[in-house]
């Protein structure tokens, strides 16, 4: 869905801090899960953190298309 709405390969890192992965493992005991968003990693939780609106909208698009895949939609 990267490749197919920002035109690039994505990108993997390894992220310094926790999601809510934590708890799907947890709760949901599914252990291969992935963290996918807008906005700058080092400004994560910093007393200065912002995303860019276009930004947000692009990962919405990119999080859609990739929940319809998944549910096996042809798009």
């Amino acid at each position: 869905a990267i490749l197919n709405i920002l035109g690039k390969t994505p990108e993997h890192v390894i992220s310094p801090g926790t999601y809510d992965q934590k708890h799907i493992a947890r709760i949901g005991h599914l252990h291969d899960c992935i963290a996918y968003g807008p906005g700058i990693l080092d400004l994560a939780h910093q007393p200065d953190e912002y995303i860019v609106i276009d930004d947000m909208v692009t990962a919405a698009k990119v999080m859609a298309t990739s929940t319809l895949k998944l549910l096996g939609v042809n798009l």
